[in-house]
């Protein structure tokens, strides 16, 4: 059986997260629905610090670390695939 898209963008984010810090594999994942003119527009998953906001019709995903800065934001199969071998050392830098 498939994976849906949903389930898939969570399994990744959670092999992210365990794979950056000590965090439990059964931890339960924050899971917001994101609404925009009253319409569904994503989600946001938050676990152990980090977060992703899962932009629906994009088919984009921005990834943030435990300090809130940008990490990486690319296509929804990308993070898919890449997930879990993201590296957190050089971090998006935001403008002051």
């Amino acid at each position: 059986m498939s994976l849906t898209q949903a389930e898939s963008v969570r399994r990744s984010f959670r092999e992210f997260v365990c794979r950056h810090c000590c965090t439990d594999p059964a931890s339960v994942i924050l899971e917001t629905t994101l609404i925009r003119n009253g319409s569904y527009c994503g989600r946001r998953f938050s676990l152990s610090g980090y977060s992703i906001i899962w932009f629906i019709d994009e088919q984009q995903v921005k990834l943030f670390g435990r300090d809130g800065g940008l990490i990486r934001s690319m296509s929804t199969a990308e993070f898919c695939d890449v997930a879990p071998t993201i590296s957190i050392a050089s971090p998006i830098r935001r403008a002051a």
